[in-house]
């Protein structure tokens, strides 16, 4: 599924597990987490919350395993700075989410068959796409090659993709491997999925609701998200001064 480039140097039949956070990550985990460290002063908050409570995984996780790996969503390879896990592929081959990808979608239709991503349902013929639509799954109207997008069965687009932990000397060559679920059965809500993701990406809610969703973030997650970094301090501050006053 992936180039060489991004094949990660470990047993193929290793244990290992892509972790994402859900939409009350923000609430249970990041809002502490902050209170904890006490200070808005930092780079990447969300990035140093997740290294916190995945290195406390990862000792407990020591105790079964000598050889326990984290890459994260934001770890990049030298000097070249390519990502070290191509995330999004590896919530598609865990089956955490389904991955969308223009151009697997149009292979897959231009052949008959399903192809690359193994589990994109063939469709029937009453939804083969016209080639107007067709034409629409590599670029998008200024021209651009449209990105992938990942959907979860439960949160829709409500999510985050943020490790891969692997377990190096554990291998699980019993376990069958889950398919990601195809929720985009239709190549034209697929088509939309795409479009509203790559031109419209500002509006959270026209990607991130393309399925009914059991829980999306808060508006206070979205407020923070949304915002420029030095308005994300701000926000952080009323973190701990509330938790101060309580």
């Amino acid at each position: 599924m992936v180039s060489a480039d991004f094949h990660l140097p470990f047993d193929g039949n290793c244990l290992a597990f892509t972790i994402i956070s859900t939409p009350d990550m923000f609430e249970n985990a990041f809002i502490p987490y902050i209170r904890m460290r006490n200070t808005a002063d930092m780079l990447d908050p969300i990035n140093h919350c997740m290294k916190h409570y995945l290195n406390k995984l990862c000792m407990t996780l020591s105790r079964h395993s000598s050889s326990v790996e984290v890459i994260h969503d934001f770890d990049l390879q030298m000097p070249n700075r390519r990502p070290k896990v191509l995330a999004q592929t590896a919530a598609h081959v865990s089956g955490a989410a389904f991955y969308y990808k223009p151009d697997v979608i149009s292979a897959d239709r231009a052949d008959g068959r399903a192809g690359g991503e193994r589990s994109l349902a063939p469709l029937s013929p009453s939804t083969q796409p016209s080639p107007s639509l067709s034409s629409k799954l590599s670029h998008s109207p200024s021209g651009r090659r449209l990105l992938g997008y990942c959907i979860h069965p439960e949160f829709g687009g409500w999510f985050a993709i943020r490790a891969v932990l692997v377990l190096a000397d554990l291998t699980a060559d019993w376990m069958i491997q889950r398919s990601a679920k195809d929720v985009l059965p239709s190549v034209k809500q697929r088509i939309e999925l795409l479009t509203a993701f790559n031109t419209n990406w500002h509006d959270w809610s026209a990607y991130r609701d393309v399925i009914a969703v059991t829980k999306r973030y808060s508006d206070l997650q979205i407020q923070y998200f949304q915002s420029s970094a030095t308005d994300r301090r701000a926000i952080l501050n009323t973190f701990i001064d509330c938790h101060k006053s309580d």
